[in-house]
């Protein structure tokens, strides 16, 4: 009787369960992609949120100073002086009389502030009121 030796078809190191290194390098690869990605996104929304409540605040305060004028006795043509309000935004304000019957005034009220994106923004409300 004769015994052959045939080598085995299973090579124990192939069928072991596992990830190669190659595997792994390029899932790591993906993943540092997709994680910069992503706080590229956290920077850009972080960015929009401060402007978007500069923005809010500078609605605020020209909403505030369009209630006080509209509140108040004014001389014809009144163009107030800047104000300088929370350090950053700047306020001002012109009223102007258009009709000598009825005095219906033109209120302006403009506040400005910087913007590191854009250099200095601005937001401008304008009403009539008859006093």
């Amino acid at each position: 009787m004769q015994y052959r030796c045939r080598p085995r078809r299973d090579d124990p190191m192939k069928s072991a369960g596992g990830f190669s290194l190659v595997e792994v390098l390029i899932a790591a690869a993906i993943l540092g992609v997709v994680l910069l990605a992503i706080a590229g996104l956290f920077s850009t929304g972080y960015s929009n949120v401060g402007t978007a409540g500069r923005r809010t605040k500078a609605v605020e305060l020209a909403k505030q100073k369009m209630e006080q004028l509209r509140d108040g006795i004014f001389p014809p043509s009144t163009v107030g002086s800047p104000e300088i309000v929370d350090g950053i935004f700047n306020r001002s304000w012109t009223v102007a009389i258009t009709g000598a019957p009825s005095q219906v005034a033109t209120v302006r009220v403009t506040v400005a502030w910087p913007d590191a994106n854009q250099g200095t923004r601005q937001l401008t409300l304008t009403s009539m009121i008859v006093p």
